[in-house]
């Protein structure tokens, strides 16, 4: 009997990454399925997060230890948050820092491929994979690092940037240092240095978690500082902060600015420094609207009188949304359908290649209906490619016919593989739809993309009149952004919002942050001064729920402002964003291309057009490799004209060649006797001049589902009381769910003390009493899934 294991290869620039998700900044040794401390631990990380006014900088260092009497090379994996972009990257070789440098994306892969031909280690950070199409979707980078010398030590930095946005007046931030697929990574020491500082007033500051508190030295209205130290920490949970801003002191405009007379000299590192010049002033207009009207997510709870509202609900089944994409798609779709009230309808249409709809018509969000919608979801499973314009076709048919307050929701990852896959094809055609209602038949757009790799370029294109669009990758907290999407259903962006700036003809580029504002949000806006002035105005003004607002600040435009250093490279990036938006539009044109290459070189950020290279020792590019089924994918350099792959088992196997995908394919099987573990397989790649290029990669055989354990406080319930769950599972399940009937799915999480997954379950307290099954299933990273169920009486 032949046994089938999934494995999914990917190769980039001839060598792959690792197997898994990296979140704040992981080292994989070599042939490695996990981080292994005994050989390769982190003897020490610093974290220094400064939060001015929305952004978030964050400057990671680890310095890890290789315990071993041999070199070590290893893969160094870093998932962003969506709202993120990296700003900076370098390894250390002993004393010596190689920081990484921006350059012209041709003319990095250039350099990288001459000192990959030379047995040189390049570094290249780039965006996507080859081309700037791909790269206009980032996700995870990864690093490879070598070498680690014998019982030394290698020293990795990254920062990134971070845009933290504000909803019913709180905000939230955390830096992901809880892994979403590995074994928890323990730090011999951390330090973790926090200060915020916002212009609005902050209140209810509050540190999330017990595993980091913060030691508080400085706290004010405006300011926040705070230190963590400890050893022999264990990252069982991210480093998350929550706050809020005062009710009473909203419908408030704040204005900061920067300006630097004496522009800085280019970096030593800058391979074509330009010649400096004089910059103009930088302003940030930053107003908080009171969250006038019906409070968050009243209209979700079914408290008040508002309108009944109908959702056409579009769910992505194709295969690109298999393993984490489907996970955190179900559980926002779990939560929108368990938002409704009785008085809504919806209905639900599953696609792929291939069109499925719950219903006929809309019905009714009872809770039998939307129990049976789920089980109707978990009743298809994925298939196919994702025909996207089919999909939004048919539901502009059927919400032509929808009365009342009417939404349109998208949970996908935005990539179209069947039909137009153009972006700009996709989103004028359904402008075209959009606009050829009538008025009163539009729906609000709402989209919730998932993944790595969402594809945001089409998802604003298609959100940009009257819409809303939020993402969530794989290893970012999805609680606060879920949330916020779903208290925005059935409430209206403020309408009409536009800054003015007097004197006019002194501010130039002026761009917004946000897409869409809400009562209870802040919203922003950056530009540049050209001259220095003792005052100037600043007026926003809107529509908020059919009413006026309207907030005014009059401040001076300095000569010397020095403060918030940050705010050129936020106006750099919102200038960048416009001019990609303007491509995906209207095609490529030279000049934009040139001055997206000068802006990301000046402010250091990594763009569809420039890519970061660290020469000599480390080679970063995109994570690409994931399980998958029984076959390998490898994609390489185009000068690649043969690849085959050696099994340990004996088996060698010639890839194919797929033109239409660009990729290298072949399916394997492995034998009844490999038992459970870690294997590498051999790649030998021949390019057209004869060179052969020979690399050992891993994969993991888990065929064995989690075994899965329940204990429950006790068997009987009443309605309303807590159901204390405690699980355990086998050392590689990744995810543990506890579901019942009519009760939102509990996520069950690691508790060190209890030492055993822990989550809490209420009981509606409208739950019929009767007895329940009680499920609790667990998934490992191979995706094997075991489940035990137990009884739980619920009486009057």
């Amino acid at each position: 009997m032949i046994r089938a294991f999934r494995v999914l290869l990917f190769i980039v620039s001839m060598l792959a990454a690792a197997t898994a998700f990296g979140d704040a900044g992981v080292i994989i040794p070599m042939g490695a399925e996990q981080p292994n401390p005994a050989a390769l631990s982190l003897d020490e990380m610093r974290i220094d997060i400064v939060i001015d006014n929305g952004d978030a900088r964050i400057f990671m260092t680890q310095i890890y230890a290789n315990h071993e009497p041999g070199i070590l090379e290893g893969t160094y994996l870093f998932a962003l948050p969506s709202h993120a972009t990296v700003s900076d990257f370098a390894v250390w070789d002993g004393v010596t820092r190689i920081p990484g440098v921006i350059l012209e994306r041709k003319r990095a892969e250039e350099i990288y491929n001459s000192l990959k031909w030379q047995a040189i280690d390049p570094g290249l950070l780039q965006m996507g994979e080859r081309t700037a199409q791909e790269a206009r979707r980032t996700a995870v980078f990864s690093a490879r690092i070598v070498p680690i010398p014998a019982y030394g030590t290698k020293r990795v930095e990254i920062e990134y940037h971070e845009a933290l946005p504000v909803e019913s007046l709180k905000s939230f931030f955390a830096v992901p240092l809880h892994p979403d697929a590995y074994h928890v990574q323990t730090a011999e020491h951390l330090t973790i240095n926090f200060e915020l500082r916002s212009q609005h007033a902050i209140r209810d500051f509050e540190v999330v978690g017990k595993t980091y508190p913060l030691n508080i030295t400085e706290r004010s209205a405006n300011l926040i500082k705070g230190t963590f130290e400890g050893n022999r920490i264990s990252f069982i949970e991210d480093f998350a902060i929550k706050y809020g801003f005062d009710e009473a002191k909203s419908d408030s405009l704040e204005v900061l600015t920067y300006r630097n007379p004496k522009p800085a000299q280019p970096s030593p590192t800058e391979m074509a420094p330009e010649k400096t010049t004089r910059e103009p002033g930088f302003f940030e207009a930053s107003a908080l609207f009171s969250s006038h009207g019906p409070s968050p997510g009243a209209g979700a709870s079914g408290a008040g009188t508002a309108a009944p509202r109908t959702l056409i609900i579009l769910f992505d089944t194709s295969l690109s949304m298999q393993w984490e994409k489907l996970d955190r798609s179900f559980r926002a779709l779990e939560a929108l359908l368990r938002s409704l009230r009785p008085s809504d309808r919806f209905n639900l249409l599953l696609f792929n290649t291939e069109m499925n709809w719950y219903a006929k018509q809309p019905v009714a969000a009872d809770r039998a209906t939307v129990e049976k919608a789920l089980a109707f979801v978990r009743g298809n499973p994925l298939r196919g490619g994702t025909d996207l314009q089919r999909a939004l076709d048919g539901a502009f048919n059927q919400v032509a016919f929808v009365e009342g307050d009417k939404y349109l929701v998208l949970l996908s990852d935005g990539d179209a593989t069947r039909g137009p896959i153009s972006n700009a094809r996709l989103a004028s055609s359904y402008a075209q739809k959009w606009n050829d209602l009538p008025a009163a038949s539009r729906p609000e757009t709402y989209v919730f993309g998932v993944g790595d790799d969402v594809n945001l370029p089409l998802l604003r294109m298609l959100t940009k009149d009257r819409g809303v669009l939020e993402s969530v990758r794989s290893t970012e907290p999805i609680d606060f952004k879920l949330n916020a999407f779903l208290d925005k259903i059935g409430r209206y962006p403020i309408a009409q919002l536009r800054l003015t700036t007097t004197p006019a003809e002194n501010f130039d580029l002026v761009y917004p942050l946000e897409d869409a504002v809400f009562p209870g949000a802040i919203g922003n806006w950056v530009g540049q001064y050209k001259r220095p002035a003792p005052s100037a105005q600043f007026a926003i003004q809107g529509q908020r729920e059919g009413r006026s607002v309207a907030l005014r600040a009059t401040v001076p435009l300095p000569a010397e402002a020095l403060e918030h250093a940050s705010l050129p490279r936020t106006w750099a990036k919102a200038r960048v964003d416009a001019l990609l938006a303007k491509i995906e539009r209207e095609g490529e044109d030279q000049a934009s291309v040139d001055e997206i290459i000068r802006l990301a070189r000046k402010y250091k950020f990594v763009t569809p057009y420039t890519s970061f290279l660290a020469a000599p020792r480390a080679l970063l590019r995109p994570r690409v490799i994931r399980p998958g089924d029984p076959v390998i994918r490898v994609k390489t350099d185009p000068s690649i004209v043969s690849v085959i792959a050696l099994f340990p088992f004996g088996l060698v196997k010639k890839l194919r060649y797929l033109q239409d995908e660009d990729i290298w394919q072949t399916r394997f099987l492995a034998p009844t006797d490999m038992t459970d573990g870690t294997y590498l397989v051999r790649l030998i790649l021949r390019d057209q001049a004869g060179h052969v290029y020979r690399e050992s990669k891993s994969f993991v055989i888990v065929t064995q589902p989690p075994v899965v354990r329940v204990r429950l406080n006790r068997k009987q319930y009443r309605r309303g009381e807590v159901v204390e769950l405690r699980a355990s599972a086998s050392a590689r399940t990744r995810t543990i769910v506890a579901r019942m009937y009519g009760v939102p799915p509990v996520y069950l999480k690691w508790d060190q003390q209890a030492e055993s997954n822990v989550g809490e379950m209420v009981v509606p307290g409208d739950l019929p009493a009767g007895r329940y099954q009680l499920t609790v299933t667990a998934e490992d990273i191979a995706h094997n899934i075991g489940s035990k169920e137990v009884s739980v009486d619920v009486v009057p």
